[in-house]
């Protein structure tokens, strides 16, 4: 007999929702089984559920379901039949998705595509939580489709009754389902036919988008484009029960005139379109592409629900990519981050340092969507295969994730310590205690939470796009940190351990020494002061 899988339904739970856990597991024989799961929240003492069953032989998948407190958290749960036959998954409870968004992506809209359930269901272990359907419209100007069987603008073959079943089996495993659509961008024909919607450059000629493909138009507030859309929007969230709107954008332009050549301010008119949706929306996600960290400073301050930032040259350095998940968390004062970049997957060790940096910052990666493949592209259909240790890698990191949300997340700063965010100091921000390791500091009442990242062998201002090896394990780390008085205890996770444990430390002379078993990409340690 052995463990096939072993993970959550859904990609997260909201308050007063029943947790259940799938056990998948193969045997020979029929038997009778007892299971255990030892559940756990934190450092907390674990919670054992024991589950009796008689299984039959072959392949089955069993259920054991849990009710949580109400409160948001997250949790380790590590499964037991014998001391030979274990696994281990998380799971959290979160007042909203975009508390601590877990994004992934949908790219197949034909009515011949595979079962979603199926592919749904490859993403749960991942503990996904939010999709975004990418280039699910009709047409960029009219987004829902006249009839039930489309061709998009690139000639594939689409279906509405697919985007509906692909929303609803989404939301059955505990992931919200967002459709894209672009700011300013509008088919060759509608272009053509409205040039004093669009918009122009500084010599007064039209921008396009490809060749003949698309169109920019005018997105300041109040204008006809930005009514159209805005109305085209509402038809979509009013036909199709998705929770929100993706809204993209191209990086380029930066500056643009409209047809009179007056300044547009497209920052501006980012932050009131937003605004407009959010508005006529309220119940519902608003996010914002910031292509290359461009406009942050307005988008930070609009109302979208989580940073999404896209990261494109020159921005290329782990150091850099870890700046500028900190520094949005700053700007919009302690709002979750997504970050889209793309990596191919045979650069597994690529991918799991990109992770691991970003985690270690409070941000989190749009990386897996369509039977759990990695996006690879910033054109979403072409993802690619994961081969099977960077599928497991991602899962250990997925779950450690999960499981110490509550210590990596900003959401559960006090008051007091929110008021910081405003006076500008960072949180989590960046301390020296290794050459070799990147550390973010975080502070929560009576903790200190060191986040840290290996890059053994490898250098700070390593190119994430260019090939590399995975750091060296480092084991027996000793780390010193400056502090006047001896903590109660300190603990450490990683994702190669089935949860948190204490570690041995000294305190001498306004020095805490902490001894860390072991340490290969990523881990934290907590200190209980």
């Amino acid at each position: 007999m052995h463990i096939v899988d072993f993970y959550p339904s859904q990609g997260s739970y909201s308050p007063g929702e029943i947790v259940t856990l799938f056990v998948e597991i193969e045997t020979p024989a029929p038997k009778n089984l007892s299971l255990r799961i030892f559940i756990q929240h934190l450092a907390e003492q674990s919670i054992v559920l024991e589950h009796q069953c008689q299984i039959k032989s072959g392949f089955q998948t069993i259920l054991v379901n849990w009710e949580p407190p109400k409160s948001p958290a997250g949790y380790s749960a590590r499964l037991s039949i014998d001391p030979d036959i274990q696994a281990s998954t998380a799971f959290d409870v979160l007042k909203s998705w975009t508390d601590f968004p877990r994004y992934g992506f949908l790219s197949d809209f034909s009515a011949s595509r595979s079962d979603p359930e199926t592919a749904l269901k490859k993403l749960t272990p991942f503990h996904i939580n939010g999709l975004q359907f990418y280039d699910w419209q009709y047409r960029h100007d009219q987004l829902l489709a006249p009839t039930e069987e489309y061709i998009d603008p690139l000639g594939r073959a689409m279906s509405l009754a697919t985007v509906r079943k692909l929303v609803d089996t989404a939301h059955k495993h505990g992931m919200a389902a967002m459709p894209y659509l672009a700011i300013y961008a509008a088919s060759a024909d509608f272009w053509h036919a409205h040039p004093d919607w669009a918009l122009y450059d500084e010599a007064g000629k039209p921008i396009a988008f490809g060749e003949n493909f698309l169109g920019l138009m005018d997105p300041s507030a109040g204008n006809s484009w930005s009514r159209h859309l805005l109305e085209e929007s509402a038809k979509t969230l009013n036909g199709i029960p998705f929770d929100g709107l993706h809204i993209d954008q191209y990086g380029d332009p930066k500056k643009a005139w409209n047809a009179e050549h007056e300044d547009v301010d497209l920052p501006r008119a980012f932050a009131d379109f937003i605004q407009s949706a959010s508005d006529q929306h309220i119940d519902k996600t608003i996010l914002f592409n910031a292509v290359g960290n461009w406009p942050i400073e307005t988008l930070a301050e609009s109302v979208v629900d989580f940073m999404y930032i896209e990261i494109w040259p020159p921005d290329l350095e782990y150091r850099r990519l870890a700046e500028i998940v900190v520094n949005a968390v700053c700007l919009s004062h302690g709002k979750a981050v997504v970050i889209a970049h793309y990596l191919p997957a045979d650069r597994p060790a690529n991918n799991l340092l990109a992770d691991a940096v970003i985690l270690a910052c409070g941000g989190t990666r749009i990386e897996l969507g369509e039977d759990a493949r990695l996006l690879s592209d910033p054109y979403f259909p072409k993802h690619e295969e994961l081969s099977e240790d960077l599928y497991s890698n991602l899962r250990l990191l997925a779950d450690f994730a999960v499981r110490n949300g509550e210590w990596i997340r900003p959401y559960t700063l006090s008051t007091a310590e929110k008021e910081v965010w405003s006076n500008g100091e960072l949180n989590p921000k960046f301390i020296s205690i290794d050459e070799t390791i990147l550390t973010l500091l975080r502070r929560q009442p009576n903790l200190l939470i060191l986040h840290m990242v290996n890059f053994s062998n490898l250098d700070l201002h390593q190119q994430w796009d260019v090939v590399h090896p995975a750091p060296t394990l480092r084991q027996n780390v000793e780390v010193k940190i400056k502090m006047q008085h001896s903590p109660s205890k300190v603990i450490w996770d990683c994702p190669e351990q089935l949860g948190v444990q204490n570690v041995p430390f000294e305190q001498a002379d306004g020095i805490l020494t902490i001894y860390i078993p072991q340490i290969h990409f990523t881990g934290l340690v907590v200190i209980h002061e």
